[in-house]
């Protein structure tokens, strides 16, 4: 196997492992920050704001979310929110003209019809129009089968004044996500399929794809719940990334019986074929603001410094709620960077990889050595050595025993990345075994290791 330079591998299934011994792979949840960043404090937001929308870089600088409320019996609207660090959030005044006069607001596209799920991308290829948005309408709530229902696609040149291109479509679900960047030169959609019910007997997610944002592909399931799975689970919907070579899938697991709904994290290497992970929330009910809803954002997560953060809306109640108890938010969860999943040893593991052809460059490592791993940062207990041996398994004498690299150290911690290279006696780097086939051997004593790359 041949390493693609500066692209972390992950430890998500066994492909990279040729053998190890005394580890656990261990998935790890995202910390969920207690409080929210923007909540409904206008008039035209009425009670409830939703992260049903997108936060994406903003090319001037900044980030921009997207968001939408809900007001039982009043079409939803997309609202536009701005940040200098996607932590303190800011709603621009923005005039707007029409026939009741002048007014400002945040408000960036208020349709006629029922909204829901508006996703945004920004298109670099598109230099007339390069920002684009998906949504799903309906022509009211009781109206569900009519003809205006399915999703829409929208265009505009600053992202503030859209037009609505002829529609719907897809006839496909409200609860739609699109993601944020194209995939084989097509933008991709993770939607629903109006014959769901006949297909899983539930809520399941399908894919459509579009080379030109207007003709879509017939939604294909995807990821449906199985006998691992409660009677009453559904998958509400799915917001998906890609990185590394790998798509994440931010799954929205709603529990029908409890009427809650958390974060799942599923990963593929297609975006077709997926694989669960934990089955456990990777962004939990943790808080009361979100104690019944938790939907993220389409885009992923943001990086700032070392963290990866993302956004996501959640609800006070969730269907079920009446008159008086309305209440939604919009907040946040984050993880170090690449944190996702480790391979974690107690007092003494180890794990070789499949023969590897090293294009080049450094040893890095993601990795936290501490023997608490929520522990001071500087409380340094364990350690993660490292081997070189050949193709078939041999130890490389001048890399291996004595001569072995040692790491300690946290490399995402304290706002900041870390020393994250692996260096050998007499300052060695694995640079000087470039085009060679090799494989490698890390010892782990108190430890977690999460990727390693080829540095260059």
């Amino acid at each position: 196997m041949r390493l693609q330079p500066n692209s972390p591998c992950y430890f998500f299934d066994d492909s990279m492992i040729a053998g190890q011994q005394r580890l656990v792979r261990r998935w790890l949840p995202a910390k969920v920050y207690p409080r929210p960043v923007i909540e409904a404090d206008r008039p035209c937001e009425g009670r409830m704001v939703a992260l049903y929308g997108s936060v994406l870089p903003d090319p001037a600088g900044g980030f921009r979310m997207y968001y939408s409320n809900f007001e039982p019996g009043r079409p939803s609207k997309v609202f536009l929110a701005t940040s200098p660090d996607a932590f303190r959030w800011h709603k621009p005044e923005i005039e707007h003209a029409g026939d009741a006069g002048r007014r400002t607001d945040n408000v960036v596209l208020a349709p006629d019809l029922h909204l829901d799920s508006p996703s945004v991308v920004h298109d670099p290829g598109d230099a007339d129009r390069p920002w684009k948005l998906l949504a799903f309408h309906l022509d009211n709530l009781r109206a569900k089968w009519g003809p205006a229902w399915g999703l829409y696609a929208y265009r505009s040149r600053d992202g503030l004044a859209w037009e609505r291109m002829p529609g719907p479509v897809l006839r496909a679900g409200d609860r739609t996500s699109l993601m944020a960047t194209k995939v084989d030169g097509r933008f991709v959609a993770y939607t629903r399929h109006v014959d769901m019910g006949l297909h899983t007997g539930g809520r399941a997610v399908y894919r459509s794809d579009s080379s030109d944002f207007t003709s879509w592909t017939e939604p294909e399931l995807v990821l449906a719940p199985d006998l691992g799975d409660e009677p009453d689970v559904e998958f509400y919907g799915m917001s998906v990334f890609e990185r590394n070579g790998w798509f994440f899938g931010l799954l929205e697991y709603w529990d029908g019986a409890a009427d809650v709904i958390e974060t799942h994290l599923v990963v593929s290497r297609d975006g077709i074929s997926w694989m669960r992970t934990a089955r456990a929330p990777f962004i939990p009910a943790a808080c009361d603001w979100n104690r019944t809803w938790t939907t993220c954002a389409t885009n992923g997560p943001v990086v700032v410094g070392e963290q990866m953060v993302f956004h996501f809306g959640g609800r006070w109640v969730s269907h079920h709620f009446d008159s008086a108890q309305q209440y939604g938010a919009i907040g946040f969860a984050s993880i170090p960077v690449d944190r996702f999943c480790a391979l974690e040893a107690a007092s003494g593991g180890r794990v070789d990889t499949v023969p590897l052809e090293w294009p080049g460059g450094q040893l890095a490592i993601n990795a936290d050595t501490r023997e608490s791993f929520t522990s001071h940062p500087m409380h340094l207990s364990g350690e993660i050595a490292v081997e070189l041996l050949d193709a078939v398994g041999q130890p490389l004498p001048d890399w291996s025993g004595d001569r072995r690299a040692v790491f300690r150290g946290n490399t995402h911690c304290r706002c900041a990345v870390n020393n994250q290279i692996v260096r050998w006696p007499l300052d060695r780097g694995l640079d000087l075994l470039r085009g060679k086939t090799l494989r490698l051997r890390f010892h782990l004593r108190h430890a977690r290791l999460f990727t390693f790359e080829a540095r260059m």
